[in-house]
């Protein structure tokens, strides 16, 4: 676990424990109360780490909103960045929703490697962009016809 982590986790801890004395409970009884073992409720207070589950048992025994232990504001770094397979395929799918979403783009109809040429992409992906524009039908924000081999993508028109 993370050193910042683990700061959080033991400060979480000693609430618990300081409210379990406001209480007059014992460990015993906060472990009567959610089914845990003492030692569970003992190492949640030095800071040992929980799972969510038990979080929110021990914050019900206790009768502590959760958000209460966490007024601070948290370094919310993630200690790793994003792998960049992952961080083009997510720009990608903004270029596209915007595509879709904000954009004349698609008031005619554009087969997959029109797409692809408007986002500057690789013809390679066109079976994944078929797979993406089919996704957009699905949602009934696009539609679709097929011209031969081809489908055309439109935006789907609401007819009344």
């Amino acid at each position: 676990m993370s050193r910042i982590n683990e700061d959080i986790i033991l400060d979480i801890g000693q609430k618990f424990r300081e409210r379990r004395d406001e209480l007059d409970f014992t460990q015993r009884d906060v472990a009567h109360m959610t089914d845990l073992t003492i030692n569970t409720i003992a190492a949640v207070e030095k800071g040992k780490g929980t799972t969510m589950y038990n979080f929110l048992l021990i914050c019900r025994a206790l009768n502590i909103q959760p958000r209460t232990l966490f007024e601070k504001n948290m370094d919310l770094t993630p200690l790793y960045k994003i792998e960049p397979e992952s961080k083009r395929r997510i720009e990608t799918t903004q270029k596209l929703d915007h595509l879709v979403y904000h954009s004349d783009f698609f008031n005619t109809p554009k087969r997959v490697a029109e797409v692809l040429a408007e986002l500057k992409l690789d013809k390679n992906d066109s079976n994944k962009f078929s797979v993406y524009l089919t996704g957009y039908c699905k949602e009934h924000v696009l539609e679709y016809r097929k011209e031969g081999n081809f489908k055309l993508y439109k935006k789907k028109t609401n007819k009344i």
